[in-house]
Parts: structure tokens; C-alpha cells; sequence
């Protein structure tokens, strides 16, 4: 009876324990849901950037704080407060000036001849004149340019005839022009114009081009371009920097998936600062492979995230991850604002991220020289990584891994060697933010055509966004270019004449004239053939 007792007890213990592990795995669970809900939340209707995080000033429902003890909080040390004393400059008063730049029409307004008369009888004498301006604009204009190619024959003979030649044309046997082409292209990829909408502005203003030729002539000419971005990856890969990162995209018309399946817009920077190129690639998937094909002839530093594809990289001798810094203090302003205004482990971290960020934009701000910024990392970053790295493996202990906070830590000593990684050359960068503005306007475009009709399309789209990209960061007018590189690429004929063509190549002075119009013929009211 007694061993059937102990048998009992022993029982009730074992499920004890399995109802109280059973418990904490619910609530670790609960926990992460709740921490995903505000997250998604917060992505909803909340402040996208992190700038500026201030954990006094938040204000969350959830008030759950990261694992702390009366240790923990004690290590958190108040804030100084440092008081600075500034003259702030009297803004400016009045309508700001339109460029002289600008072309103009003059508008002349006059007295009447009475008007001209004094009331004692004298005539009036004009003594200067008041000057003001508006800003007037004139519909995208649109015109036709009418070929007239000149016929010679021989009366003597009667047999020789001969014809001044086309120039070449973008599209032969099409009604787009360079000009058009550009047009087409710079609305769809720069301005976020979806074909559609485009085909709606032809029609009204009366000419019927349908969104099936625009699909036809955006191919095309990403076809014509295709040369001008192979010299770009080349680029990239002869130098020793390189950038990385992808975006989901969807594409309707896809050989064995289903049209709501994922495939992706990757992005690839590199090439002198003064040169460098911004290169789109449609792949299907988000494979491994990707990056290690497009960086097999790559050697030396290359900025991404942690994503496997570029971690596994790391593990060959050609190229070296350089991990985000701002991936990393992400994680911990996600558990800062899940926090609210209880300070524990995450808002000491985020202490440490905002001097290291103080002292890059420090180093930007005063244009410092590649050597000057590696000795300035040295004598300042690193004790503050070291220290970040000692405060964090001190705390871990007491956070348990699945937690938000306990990811955030993961990630962080993980990922620690490639996050340190920009010490090692003044000409690396602290996080791979370039990469993710270069991607946004991709992003942003997505939002207004959501999606491409196949993987030609998509293609075509990648060498559109790659060249209009690269004239952006280069402060290159993208129509203006567009339509030079339209025009000449079909001259070039060796590998210096369409190096000539790329963006940062091109003389500003042979850009002029892109924008400006020809002088018009004005049909006749009753029209011409």
C-alpha cells in the first residue's frame, strides 16, 4: 500500500512539472504574439523610421520590459543632460524666387492711351516698371516629327535614284522616338506611373497607343540598354566594395509556379564612389546561389545584411561580410518599443548604437579621409563595441533565448565578427543603408503597379531600374539621359563607346538639349496629312 502511495506522489509530481513546463512554453508563447502584434501594429499605423527613439516618450499599452533584476536596472545610468545654447536664424520672409533657369513668356501690360493722360491735361511719362511672376505649365507636350529623306535621281541616265538615309532608330519601323521611348520609361520607372495609366493619357489626348505596345516598346528598349548594364556588373566587380539586398516581387506569369508565389528584385551596388553602379537582377527565388553567382568573380568587402546567402560568402576566400549595423539596433528598438517606458537591457544597447552613429555622422559631417576615419573608428568605436559586446554577454544569461530580447542578443553576438567588420577600412560603411534607399524607390514603384505580367517584363524592368537608378545617384536627369543613350547606343560600336554612354560618363552639356523643344510647324485648322 505504501509503495502504490509513493508510486501516486511520484506521479503527481512528474505531471506538476510537465503542467508547469507546459505553462511556460504557453506564456514564452503568448509573450512572442503579443510582441508580434504590436510590431505589426506599430508597422500599421505607427512612425515607420527610427530616428530620433526615445524610450521616455512613449507611450505603449503593453508595458512588458525585458527580463530585469534591482542589478540590471542599476547598470542602466540616468541620462546627462547637457544644455546648449544656440541663436536661431530668422527664417526667411516672402515667396521664394523661381529659377532663372526656367524658359518664359513675357506678358506686357499697358495703360489705355487715356489712361495715359494726367487729370490736369499732361500726358504721362513711364517711369519704370513692377515685375512679378507665376508658374505656368503646358500639359506634356507631344508632337510629331515628320521624316522628309530627299530623292535625287540622274535625268541623264534615268537610272540612278538615290535617297538620304534614316538616321538610326530605337525601335525600327516604330512610332516611338528616342524621346518617346524615354518618356514611357521614366514615368513607369521613376515617377511610378503604371502603363495603364499612361495608356489613359495618350487616349486622351487622341493618339491610340495601347498598354500592349508601351509592354513592347519598355521591352525593347531594355533590350537596346542591356549592353550599358553588363559593363555595369563588370564595374562592380572590379572593385573592391560591394553592396547586396533583395525585395519580394510578384510576377503574374511564371513557368511552374503559381502567380501568387514570391520571386525577387535582388540589388547589387559596387564600383569607385565616383562611379558606382546600381544594378537590379529578377531571379525567380531567393535561392543561395544567387549572390554566390553574381560575386564568383567579386574580391573583397561586401555590405549586407545576414541573410544565409551572403553569410555562407563569408566562408570563401574572396569575400568578406560586412554585416548591418542598423539590423542589429533594430531587434532592440523593436523590444524598446514593446517596452514603453520601463528601461531595462535594450535601452542600455541602444545607448551604445547612438554613439557609434554619433560619431559617423561626425566623421561625415567634417568629409574625413578614408585613413583619417579608420583612426577615428579605432580610438573611439571600438572600446564602445567592446564594451556593448562585454554589457550583452554579461546579461545574457538572465534572458531567455526565445524572448524578444533574447533574439535580439542572438542576433547580435551571432553576427558579431561581420558587425564589427567596418572598423577594419575607413571606406566601409557602418550599415548597409545605402543599399535599402537604393531599393526603396523599386519598393515604392511596386506599390503602384503591384506586380509584373511575366518574367520578360520583369527582366526588363530590372535593366530599366539598374540605369535610372544609377543617373539618380549620379544627379543625372533620367529622361535627359534616356533619351541621349536611346539615340547613340545604336553608334557604338566598341566597348569605349558605350562606356562613353553610361550615366557618370556622360558630359552634362550633351544633356542640354534633350529637354529642349525644336521649333515647331503648327498644323492647319483644317489639318495635314
Amino acid at each position: 500500500m505504501k509503495q502504490q502511495s509513493d508510486l501516486t506522489v511520484e506521479q503527481l509530481r512528474e505531471e506538476n512539472a510537465r503542467l508547469l513546463a507546459l505553462l511556460a512554453q504557453q506564456e514564452s508563447t503568448i509573450e512572442t504574439l503579443r510582441h508580434q502584434l504590436h510590431l505589426f501594429r506599430n508597422a500599421r499605423f505607427g512612425r515607420k523610421s527610427e530616428k530620433g527613439v526615445v524610450p521616455e516618450q512613449m507611450a505603449l499599452q503593453f508595458d512588458e520590459a525585458e527580463p530585469s533584476s534591482e542589478q540590471d536596472e542599476s547598470t542602466v545610468e540616468p541620462s546627462q543632460t547637457e544644455t546648449i545654447t544656440y541663436t536661431r536664424a530668422k527664417k526667411g520672409t516672402g515667396r521664394k524666387a523661381l529659377p532663372k533657369s526656367l524658359p518664359y513668356v513675357e506678358q506686357i501690360h499697358d495703360l489705355s492711351d487715356e489712361e495715359k493722360h494726367c487729370d490736369c491735361g499732361c500726358e504721362l511719362t513711364h517711369i519704370g516698371d513692377d515685375i512679378s511672376e507665376q508658374l505656368d505649365v503646358v500639359p506634356q507636350m507631344t508632337f510629331r516629327v515628320v521624316h522628309v529623306r530627299k530623292k535625287y535621281a540622274c535625268k541623264t541616265c534615268e537610272e540612278t535614284i538615290q535617297t538620304a538615309k534614316l538616321p538610326k532608330q530605337p525601335i525600327p519601323q516604330s512610332i516611338a522616338s528616342s524621346g518617346l521611348l524615354a518618356a514611357v520609361i521614366d514615368a513607369k520607372f521613376n515617377r511610378h506611373m503604371p502603363l495603364y495609366r499612361q495608356e489613359a493619357m495618350f487616349k486622351e489626348a487622341g493618339i491610340p497607343v495601347t498598354r500592349a505596345t508601351l509592354c513592347n516598346w519598355v521591352v525593347k528598349a531594355a533590350d537596346l540598354l542591356t549592353p550599358l548594364v553588363k559593363l555595369m556588373v563588370a564595374a562592380i566587380h572590379d572593385y573592391d566594395i560591394a553592396y547586396a539586398d533583395e525585395t519580394p516581387v510578384q510576377v503574374l506569369k511564371q513557368k511552374n509556379k503559381p502567380p501568387t508565389s514570391k520571386s525577387y528584385m535582388w540589388l547589387f551596388i559596387g564600383g569607385p564612389p565616383d562611379k558606382r553602379c546600381y544594378v537590379y537582377q529578377y531571379h525567380p527565388s531567393r535561392t543561395h546561389q544567387i549572390p554566390a553567382d553574381f560575386f564568383s568573380d567579386f574580391s573583397g568587402y561586401l555590405h549586407a545584411d545576414c541573410y544565409g546567402g551572403y553569410v555562407a560568402l563569408d566562408k570563401e576566400d574572396h569575400v568578406t561580410h560586412v554585416a548591418c549595423m542598423a539590423h542589429a539596433r533594430r531587434y532592440f528598438v523593436d523590444v524598446v518599443k514593446l517596452a514603453g517606458k520601463k528601461k531595462g537591457i535594450a535601452h542600455k544597447v541602444l545607448t551604445y548604437f547612438t554613439e557609434l552613429y554619433q560619431l559617423e555622422a561626425s566623421l561625415k559631417e567634417a568629409k574625413a579621409a578614408p585613413d583619417d576615419i579608420y583612426q577615428a573608428r579605432q580610438k573611439e568605436a571600438k572600446p564602445i563595441l567592446d564594451e556593448l559586446k562585454d554589457f550583452v554577454e554579461d546579461k545574457k544569461i538572465n534572458i531567455p533565448p526565445k524572448s524578444p530580447l533574447g533574439k535580439a542578443v542572438h542576433y547580435l553576438l551571432t553576427h558579431w565578427v561581420a558587425l564589427k567588420r567596418y572598423l577594419d577600412d575607413g571606406r566601409l560603411e557602418i550599415d548597409n543603408n545605402r543599399t535599402e534607399r537604393s531599393i526603396k524607390p523599386f519598393v515604392i514603384g511596386r506599390k503602384n503597379w503591384l506586380f509584373h505580367g511575366n518574367e520578360t517584363g520583369a527582366k526588363a524592368g530590372a535593366i530599366l531600374y539598374s540605369l535610372i537608378e544609377t543617373c539618380k545617384q549620379h544627379q543625372v536627369d533620367a529622361f535627359a539621359w534616356l533619351k541621349y543613350a536611346l539615340t547613340n547606343i545604336q553608334y557604338a560600336e566598341t566597348i569605349e563607346q558605350l562606356e562613353a554612354l553610361l550615366p557618370f560618363h556622360v558630359n552634362p552639356s550633351e544633356l542640354e538639349n534633350m529637354r529642349s523643344l525644336p521649333a515647331l510647324e503648327m498644323p492647319e485648322k483644317s489639318g495635314v496629312n
